[in-house]
């Protein structure tokens, strides 16, 4: 578990407005890096691909040869993405946010386009 505001990262700020576009979070250890959160205000405008190569850059920076994300079963959209970028699914956790909710019972049951959540799957990019 980690604690978001905790742990490394880069903000895409407006040009003018000076207002949050989109942020990346990350922590590395040893060899490997995991991409924590990637949130962009916008989707489309290339922001998400701005802060997910920063991300790589850093992780690059420091030793690791390898990143990992992790993204739940109902979320295509960032399937799409992440896989546009060269990341491949290495791994499925059947059941993981099951567990999940024994910590945080806010997350829902049911998730985007009224799939249910229940699945985590791992992706990854050797760097």
């Amino acid at each position: 578990m980690f604690r978001i505001a905790e742990l490394p990262g880069f903000v895409a700020i407006s040009d003018g407005r000076d207002e949050i576009e989109g942020l990346v979070t990350y922590v590395a250890e040893d060899d490997r890096c995991e991409v924590v959160s990637l949130d962009a205000v916008e989707q489309g405008a290339g922001i998400g691909t701005a802060l997910l190569e920063r991300a790589l850059e850093a992780a690059r920076a420091a030793g690791c040869r390898q990143v990992q994300l992790v993204t739940t079963n109902d979320n295509m959209r960032a399937l799409r993405f992440y896989q546009r970028r060269g990341f491949r699914l290495v791994a499925l956790n059947p059941g993981a946010l099951e567990r999940s909710r024994e910590l945080k019972p806010e997350i829902p049951q049911i998730g985007l386009h009224g799939i249910p959540l229940s699945d985590e799957l791992v992706l990854a990019r050797d760097l």
